[in-house]
C-alpha cells in the first residue's frame, strides 16, 4: 500500500501519521514500509471465492467476444458479467480501502494506488489495439485513437462513425473509465456516507438501471456512444451495492448466504446463458442486475473455495487481463471461424480454443510485463511520497 517516507511527507503535504497514510519505517532492505496498512493487510480477509468468479465472468465475455457469424453464442447475456465486476469491485475496494478513506487517506494517495493497479493494462491495451487495429486507420487517426486511449478519453463521437465504440482502440477500457470514476466519488463521499445516504443512493441508481433497460432492451449499454450515458446507472447501482454488502457482511448480517462455491459458478453461468427474451430482457436483465447478482457475491464472500482456493487465485490474476487486453485481438479472433469456413459445433469449439489461447496470452502478458512493472511502481518513491505495498490484485 502507499505510504509518504518520513523525510518526503512535508514536500508531498501528506500526514505521516496514522491520522494521514500511515507511519513508516525503513528495514535492512532500504524499502519503505507502511506498518499500519501492513498490519490491515495481514488482518484483512481473503475473498478467495470471488476471485474465481471474476475470472469466470472475463472468461464469459470473452467468449461473446469471440462468437461471430455463424458461432452460436452460448452466453448471450454475458455483458452483465460487467455489473458482476462493478458489484465486486465496490465489495473489495470498501474491505480494502473504506475505513482508510475515512480516517483521513487522502483522495490522491488512494488513486494514486488504483492507477498503478489499473493503468499498465490499460496503456498495453491502448498499444495492442493500436497494433490490431493498423490496418483499418490512417497512421493519423491511429495516433490520434491511441491519444484517446492512452487518456481513458472517449473517442470524439462521429470520428470514425454514428455506432462507433466508446473508446475505439481499446472498446473493453469504457467500463474501466466508468469504474475510476465510481472509484473517485468513492474516495470524495466515504467520510459522510452514512447507511441511510448510501440506501438512498442505491434507490435512486434502482431507477435508474430500471429505466435505461426498460428503453434499451437490456443493459448492454455503456460500451457505444449511441448508449454511453448507461454506463453511470449501471456502475453507481452495481459499485455501491457492493460497498453496502461489505458493510453488511462486515456487520454479520450475510451469513446466512452460503452455497458450495461450485453451485456459485454454475448459478453465474447459467444466467450469462440465458437467451434473449424478445421484448422482456429488459426485465430480466433487470432482475440479474438487482436481486440475483448481488445475492451471488454474497454467497461468494462467506464461500470457502478450500481446495480450490489455488485456482481461485489464478482466476482473479487472470480475469483483469483477460478482459482489458481483448480489445485489439477480438475482431481478428472472431472472424477465425468464418474463415475456415466453421459453422456450428466446430465454430464453437474453435471459439472456445482461441478463447483459451488468448487467456495463455493473457498469463504470459501477467507474469512478464504487469507484475514486474506493479512491483517496480511501488517501489518508486513518488511526489505524493506513496509506495504500492499491497499488490493483491482488487478490480
Amino acid at each position: 500500500m502507499a505510504v509518504p517516507t518520513c523525510s518526503d511527507a512535508k514536500d508531498a503535504k501528506v500526514d505521516p501519521s496514522p491520522r494521514g497514510v500511515a507511519a513508516t519505517f525503513r528495514p535492512k532492505g532500504g524499502q519503505i514500509v507502511d506498518r499500519g496498512a501492513e498490519k490491515k493487510t495481514r488482518e484483512h480477509h481473503r475473498f478467495d471465492a470471488l476471485d474465481g468468479l471474476r475470472g469466470i465472468a472475463a472468461f464469459a465475455v470473452l467468449l461473446m467476444h469471440i462468437a461471430g457469424s455463424g458461432t452460436p453464442n452460448i452466453v448471450p447475456h454475458a455483458a452483465l458479467a460487467v455489473d458482476f465486476f462493478f458489484g465486486m469491485s465496490g465489495f473489495v475496494i470498501a474491505s480494502a480501502y473504506e475505513a482508510r478513506l475515512r480516517s483521513g487517506m487522502t483522495i490522491r494517495a488512494f488513486l494514486v494506488l488504483r492507477l498503478i493497479r489499473l493503468y499498465p493494462l490499460i496503456l498495453l491495451g491502448a498499444l495492442l489495439g493500436t497494433v490490431g487495429f493498423y490496418h483499418l486507420y490512417s497512421l493519423q487517426m491511429l495516433s490520434a485513437l491511441l491519444v484517446t486511449g492512452l487518456f481513458l478519453l472517449p473517442t470524439p463521437y462521429g470520428v470514425l462513425s454514428e455506432d462507433q465504440t466508446a473508446i475505439a482502440i481499446n472498446p473493453p477500457s469504457w467500463s474501466l473509465l466508468w469504474e475510476l470514476l465510481a472509484n473517485v466519488l468513492h474516495a470524495m463521499i466515504a467520510p459522510r456516507l452514512s447507511n441511510k445516504l448510501l440506501m438512498a443512493l442505491l434507490l435512486a441508481a434502482v431507477l435508474g438501471i430500471a429505466w435505461s433497460s426498460y428503453i434499451s432492451d437490456g443493459l448492454d449499454i455503456g460500451g457505444f456512444w449511441r448508449n454511453s450515458w448507461g454506463g453511470m446507472p449501471r456502475v453507481i447501482f452495481s459499485y455501491f451495492g457492493g460497498v453496502a454488502l461489505f458493510r453488511l457482511w462486515e456487520a454479520g448480517k450475510l451469513r446466512d448466504f452460503r452455497v458450495p462455491l461450485p453451485a456459485i459458478v454454475i448459478m453465474l453461468w447459467l444466467t450469462m446463458m440465458v437467451p434473449m427474451l424478445n421484448g422482456w430482457t429488459w426485465l430480466y436483465d433487470t432482475s440479474m442486475v438487482v436481486v440475483v447478482y448481488p445475492m451471488l457475491l454474497a454467497s461468494g464472500a462467506n464461500a470457502v473455495p478450500g481446495r480450490l482456493s489455488t485456482l481461485c487465485a489464478l482466476s482473479g490474476a487472470l480475469s483483469y487481463p483477460t478482459y482489458i487486453l481483448q480489445g485489439g485481438f477480438v475482431p481478428h479472433l472472431r472472424g477465425l471461424p468464418s474463415h475456415l469456413h466453421l459453422t456450428g459445433i466446430g465454430a464453437l469449439a474453435t471459439s472456445f480454443l482461441l478463447a483459451a489461447l488468448f487467456v495463455g496470452f493473457a498469463w504470459a502478458l501477467l507474469k512478464v510485463y504487469d507484475e514486474p512493472v506493479r512491483r517496480w511502481l511501488s517501489r518508486r518513491p513518488t511526489k505524493l511520497a506513496i509506495v504500492l505495498v499491497q499488490t493483491r490484485p482488487i478490480i
